[in-house]
C-alpha cells in the first residue's frame, strides 16, 4: 500500500513539473529564468532651425526648412544582476565610432564599454557624418548640435536606467509583404521582421524593439523626419504602449522603399505597411526564458582603402579618425536570452548579412546594421568589382572590410 501511494505521488509530481514548462502567464516566470530589469526612455534630438541644418542624404546644400516629425534617441537599459547593458537607436544617418566613444564618456549609469549605439540611417535628419555640407569639400556638421546631441543621447540612457523594473521578454518574427521595401539592385533581401516586447511582470509594456532592414529614404523634401520609421514605431506604441525602438538590418545596396514617388503620402503608406507587420510579429510573440545577458566584442582596425574617405577625414570634413591608414571600429555579439544579435559597423548588404545570419544560433537572429559606427557599405568581395555595385564600392572603406568583419563575427560566434 505504501509503495502504491508513493508511485501515485511521484506521478503527480512529474505531471506538475510538465505543466510548469508551459508558456508563463502575465506575472509569471519560466523555470530556470533569472531576474531581469529593463528600462526605456525617448529623448528628442531634433535640431533647432534657428541655425542652418544641412540634411544628410542625396545632395549637398540641402537645408532644412520645416519639421515633419521629431527625431529621437530611444534607449533601453538591461540589468540581469551581473551585467548592465544599454542599447540606443537614434534617428540619424549614422555616427562614427569616434563620436560613439565621445557619447559613452558622458554615460554614468552604465559601464561605457556596455553602451551600444545604432542609427536608423534616416536620410532626412541632420548631417552627423560631414558628407552633405554646402559643397563636397565642406562639412555639414554643426559642432554646437553635435555637443547637444552627445548630451541628449547620454540623457536617454540615464533616464532609461532610472526607470528599470522587473521584466520578461517575448519575441516573434514575420515576413514583410512585397510592395513596401525591396532591393532595387537584384532580388536578394532579408524580408524577415523581428519584434521584441519587454513587459513588466504585470503585463504592461515597457518597450518594444522592431528589427528590419530598409533605407528610410522616401522623403526628399527639406523637412526633417524619421521617414517611414515614424509610422512603424507609432503602430507598435499605439497597439502595445511603451517606447518603441527601430533597429535597422540588411539595408545596403539598395534595400529601399518600393514607392511610386517621393511624397509624404508614400512615406506614410510604407511606414504603416511595415508597422502592420511589426504589430503582427509582436501580437504572436512568444515568451522567452530570461537567461544571463551575454556580451562579446572584437575591436578592429580596418585598412582605409578608400582614398576619398582618407582625404575627407584628414581635411576635417568627415567625422571620424584614421590612425596610420587604419580605421578603428568594433563588432559585438549580444545574447538577450535566446535572441542572438551581431552588430556590423555600417550598411551591410543582404548577401553578407544572410551569410552571417546562417551562422547565428537560435530562432531569433538579428544582424544589426550601423552598430557603433557608420563605415558606409559593407560588401561581399564577390560583389566588389561588379558594375552593379559601383556606387556602393565608392562609398565603402575597402575590399578587405567584410572579410575582416566576418572573421570577427565568426570568432564571437565560436565558428572556425
Amino acid at each position: 500500500m505504501n509503495l502504491a501511494r508513493t508511485l501515485v505521488l511521484l506521478a503527480l509530481m512529474v505531471g506538475a513539473t510538465a505543466v510548469g514548462t508551459e508558456s508563463p502567464a502575465a506575472g509569471e516566470t519560466q523555470p530556470g529564468a533569472i531576474d531581469w530589469k529593463v528600462g526605456a526612455a525617448a529623448v528628442k534630438i531634433t535640431p533647432s532651425l534657428l541655425r542652418p541644418v544641412y540634411i544628410a542624404g542625396y545632395n549637398n546644400n540641402r537645408l532644412a526648412d520645416t519639421v515633419q516629425d521629431d527625431l529621437w534617441a530611444r534607449a533601453l537599459v538591461f540589468d540581469d544582476g551581473h551585467t548592465r547593458f544599454a542599447l540606443v537607436a537614434c534617428d540619424l544617418i549614422g555616427l562614427s565610432n569616434y563620436r560613439v566613444q565621445q557619447i559613452r564618456k558622458r554615460v554614468k549609469s552604465v559601464p561605457q564599454e556596455r553602451v551600444l549605439i545604432t542609427c536608423t540611417h534616416v536620410h532626412s535628419g541632420p548631417d552627423t557624418l560631414g558628407l552633405w555640407g554646402r559643397n563636397s569639400l565642406s562639412t555639414g556638421i554643426d559642432p554646437l548640435y553635435m555637443e547637444r546631441l552627445e548630451a541628449r543621447i547620454a540623457a536617454a540612457v540615464e533616464s532609461a536606467a532610472k526607470s528599470m523594473r522587473p521584466a520578461r521578454l517575448e519575441a516573434g518574427s514575420v515576413t514583410v509583404p512585397d510592395g513596401l521595401v525591396h532591393n532595387s539592385r537584384e532580388p536578394l533581401q532579408d524580408k524577415e521582421l523581428t519584434g521584441l516586447r519587454f513587459a513588466a511582470l504585470s503585463g504592461e509594456t515597457i518597450a518594444t524593439l522592431v528589427h528590419y532592414g530598409g533605407h528610410p529614404e522616401v522623403n526628399k523634401s527639406k523637412s526633417l523626419t524619421s521617414d517611414f520609421v515614424h509610422y512603424v514605431r507609432d503602430a507598435a506604441e499605439q497597439r502595445f504602449g511603451g517606447v518603441c525602438l527601430f533597429v535597422n538590418g540588411a539595408l545596403g545596396g539598395m534595400v529601399t522603399p518600393h514607392i511610386r514617388e517621393h511624397t509624404l503620402p508614400e512615406m506614410e503608406r510604407v511606414g504603416k505597411g511595415v508597422g502592420r507587420a511589426a504589430v503582427q510579429a509582436l501580437e504572436q510573440a512568444a515568451p522567452l526564458r530570461t537567461t544571463p545577458i551575454r556580451i562579446g566584442r572584437r575591436d578592429l582596425r580596418l585598412p582605409m582603402e578608400n582614398n576619398g574617405f582618407q582625404l575627407l577625414i584628414a581635411g576635417k570634413v568627415l567625422d571620424g579618425e584614421a590612425i596610420e591608414g587604419r580605421v578603428p571600429t568594433e563588432v559585438w555579439r549580444v545574447d538577450l536570452g535566446p535572441v542572438c544579435c551581431v552588430t556590423i559597423p555600417g550598411e551591410i548588404l543582404p548577401r553578407p548579412a544572410l551569410a552571417l545570419k546562417a551562422l547565428m544560433p537560435g530562432k531569433h537572429r538579428l544582424v544589426i546594421a550601423l552598430g557603433n559606427d557608420e563605415l558606409g557599405y559593407i560588401l561581399d568581395p564577390a560583389d566588389f568589382d561588379r558594375q552593379l555595385y559601383s556606387y556602393e564600392k565608392s562609398m565603402s572603406v575597402g575590399r578587405q572590410t567584410w572579410p575582416l568583419l566576418f572573421q570577427a563575427a565568426r570568432d564571437l560566434l565560436g565558428k572556425q
